[in-house]
């Protein structure tokens, strides 16, 4: 895995993409029938939407303008020492402060986002991120400080022997919903396919939240967006210096996991493998990787060559077609990957470096 991560990084930085690059920390399961496979137990598993007997992997991938590519994976349950949380930050601790990959940020969903500790601990060691959170999480508004309640004459119970905040905290969802109409920002942040754009409203602003490695309060950028169909989205950011469109440019990426997923399950056979032990699926999980990896190469070498963007997809059916897998001619399967490309060249640039 740690060759596909220093080659898929030698790549973007040879595009010009390392400003661009960002490490994405997500999860996902796999469903498994039996009992004896490593790390096999009932819990969540998004493939099919409920709880269900699964395997589940915490994976790390390297994204730069379109480009994504899983680097990183470790088999969840497969040793009882280490939670998903656990995990999360091995990844990203081996991949920015062993292999030296200089990610400008980590972004990653509620789930790891509503840990303090993992929040903290990236703060502590320089590394930018932005974390989804959950609405119910609070924060306080304005700065506070760690004191020992006084307790007030007659009032029963135990005397308070431990620090708390000496201002009330606010849900971020009670905060968002007293906003106003001037509060936000309309941003177009990025392109999509075709001469599509990316655009929602925006609303940012530093709060404090407590940092569970010292006690102290900690200042943090909140960032709210809401999308065009109502969708509301909470995120912990601290990227200093950012501007409120390059956060939202940064939130806005951790899409490109998903896509990392759905290309390895429906085209690399992520989510098809017959091994129990923990050793032959970080075996498996590698050669994916490394099969994403070549698929990524073909895709520049088309851009840098030809100009042309190709998907996933493409470059599979153009193999099947060149090795006669498929009775498709190659000539008509070319002649249909031309057909998709913009007519305008610099949108085909636009697909691939995705900054307006």
């Amino acid at each position: 895995m740690d060759v596909v991560t220093l080659q898929f990084w030698k790549r973007l930085q040879d595009l010009g993409l390392q400003d661009d690059t960002c490490l994405i920390i997500d999860e996902t399961g796999i469903p498994k029938k039996g009992r004896h496979s490593a790390g096999v137990k009932r819990q969540y598993c998004g493939q099919v939407g409920k709880i269900d007997n699964c395997q589940v992997g915490v994976f790390g991938a390297l994204c730069g303008g379109s480009l994504v590519n899983l680097v990183q994976g470790t088999l969840f349950g497969a040793t009882k020492k280490s939670n998903k949380i656990d995990q999360a930050q091995t990844i990203i601790h081996h991949v920015v402060k062993e292999l030296k990959v200089s990610v400008k940020w980590v972004c990653f969903d509620a789930f790891y986002g509503r840990d303090a500790a993992l929040l903290a601990y990236l703060i502590k060691n320089g590394i930018s991120f932005v974390a989804d959170v959950q609405d119910n999480l609070k924060v306080w508004m304005e700065p506070f400080e760690m004191r020992i309640p006084v307790q007030q004459e007659g009032v029963r119970g135990r005397k308070c022997k431990h620090p708390r905040p000496d201002r009330k905290a606010v849900s971020i969802k009670k905060y968002a919903a007293g906003l106003l109409a001037k509060d936000w920002k309309f941003i177009t942040v990025r392109h999509q396919s075709g001469t599509k754009k990316l655009q929602a409203w925006f609303h940012s602003r530093e709060v404090y939240i407590l940092n569970p490695l010292t006690n102290k309060r900690q200042l943090i950028t909140l960032l709210i967006r809401e999308d065009k169909d109502g969708t509301i989205k909470y995120s912990f950011c601290n990227c200093p210096g950012m501007s409120l469109k390059e956060l939202a440019y940064r939130q806005c990426k951790r899409y490109f996991v998903e896509k990392a997923f759905r290309e390895g399950k429906r085209e690399l056979g992520l989510n098809e493998y017959q091994t129990r032990s923990a050793e032959s699926w970080h075996k498996h999980m590698a050669m994916v990787m490394l099969a994403q990896l070549f698929l990524n190469e073909e895709k520049i070498y088309h851009y840098e060559q030809d100009k042309l963007w190709m998907t996933a997809q493409d470059v599979i059916q153009t193999l099947k077609s060149t090795l006669q897998f498929v009775k498709r001619e190659l000539t008509d399967l070319l002649n249909y990957i031309l057909s998709k490309q913009p007519t305008v060249k610099r949108l085909v640039k636009n697909s691939l470096f995705l900054r307006i």
